[in-house]
């Protein structure tokens, strides 16, 4: 079975180690690791992130700017593990090597967001009745993750050069892959157990429940399965859909990595199918599905850490120009998108002041569209 897509930039030419073979035997243990680890990443950000949300003064555009720092971190602390530039000199630095495809493909990218922070940029924007406060909160994610990404790179390097011999005359590969497979073990216990630890009962009153149709229950441990479920589903469409791009002839050779934009662009929109729906019918904000889809299908589909390594490529590329547009065209896709999602969040909160002037220009007449659309299939199920 092929390794699942991650689209990166091409091998270091300072690589100095490289490995031919792979470290799943079997294609079930290759399914078990493609489900474990977005699995591992959904049940640190949905459950226990917000844990620290609800019992602490944190808010939650505090615990995303830091899981997409943090993120960013850890994946340039893989992407040197991956590429060969930081060379294995014992089991368990061989470990890092044989998992670091894996985890930058389907946990990082599952545990970092670029299309909720901009969902959450808006929401900071609309509390603090400042579009600036959401553009910067954009512009520090981004450049914190760049920073980040950076010591993460060192700390790789660090830990190579501090080893005794390479591994390159003492293969540890055997001892490497049962360490893989115990922490594996730890993983599974760690969500089945968060699993165990949620309650059953439901996430809305029983009042609201009441005369509401719903296929899936909306309690917490439904609503961590959902959110797994999608949160899979958009490591493997968000990776696949960007390999497409960046192997396909019409953007091979464009300066700005076109996959990431096009990645961001889908997804950031898609993502506002949640505020969107609610506008038109308020009982699409409880499901349980949209939600998944919203949230975790194309926060991991998203590629926040991507953007952040290919602004990293760029820097030490001798094209600074290459780097200045990334950011410059990054930055104009996030500005569109947080723009819509800003006008959501204007409608969906009541006016007390009537007299106050809207700006949900666009979404108003999105919704109009789909209200006149609802419209005429109702006249057409009448008159049939």
């Amino acid at each position: 079975m092929a390794r699942l897509p991650l689209t990166d930039a091409p091998r270091s030419p300072d690589a100095k180690y490289k490995k031919s073979h792979h470290q799943y035997r079997t294609l079930s243990q290759q399914i078990v690791v493609h489900v474990l680890l977005p699995a591992t990443a959904t049940v640190t950000t949905d459950v226990w992130f917000q844990a620290l949300v609800d019992q602490t003064r944190f808010g939650y555009d505090f615990a995303l700017a830091l899981t997409n720092i943090s993120g960013a971190f850890l994946d340039g602390f893989f992407s040197s593990w991956e590429d060969g530039t930081a060379v294995p000199h014992g089991p368990g630095t061989e470990a890092l090597h044989l998992i670091a495809h894996d985890m930058r493909a389907l946990c990082l990218s599952t545990y970092t967001s670029w299309a909720g922070m901009v969902g959450v940029s808006a929401s900071l924007a609309y509390a603090r009745d400042s579009v600036l406060v959401g553009i910067v909160y954009i512009l520090l994610s981004v450049l914190f993750a760049f920073v980040a990404h950076g010591m993460g790179v060192d700390l790789a390097q660090i830990m190579s050069s501090s080893g005794g011999d390479p591994l390159i005359k003492k293969p540890y590969s055997g001892r490497a892959r049962l360490l893989l497979r115990q922490l594996f073990l730890v993983l599974a216990g760690y969500v089945v157990l968060t699993y165990l630890y949620l309650g059953g009962e439901l996430i809305r009153s029983p009042e609201d429940v009441a005369g509401t149709l719903y296929i899936i229950m909306p309690t917490p441990r439904n609503q961590l399965v959902v959110g797994i479920f999608f949160s899979v589903v958009g490591a493997f469409v968000g990776n696949f859909l960007a390999l497409a791009i960046s192997n396909s002839m019409a953007y091979r050779h464009t300066i700005v990595p076109a996959e990431t934009l096009c990645n961001n662009a889908l997804f950031g929109l898609l993502a506002l199918s949640l505020n969107l729906l609610t506008l038109w019918e308020k009982t699409w904000a409880g499901s349980l599905v949209l939600r998944g889809f919203a949230i975790n299908l194309c926060g991991a589909a998203s590629l926040f850490t991507r953007h952040v390594s290919d602004n990293r490529r760029l820097y030490h590329s001798r094209k600074k120009t290459g780097l200045q547009l990334n950011v410059l065209a990054n930055m104009i896709l996030a500005s569109m998108v947080f723009w819509l999602a800003f006008e959501m969040e204007e409608l969906l909160q009541p006016s007390e002041d009537l007299g106050v002037r809207r700006r949900g220009r666009v979404v108003f007449k999105l919704m109009k569209i789909l209200e006149n659309r609802r419209r005429m299939s109702n006249e057409l199920v009448d008159n049939s």
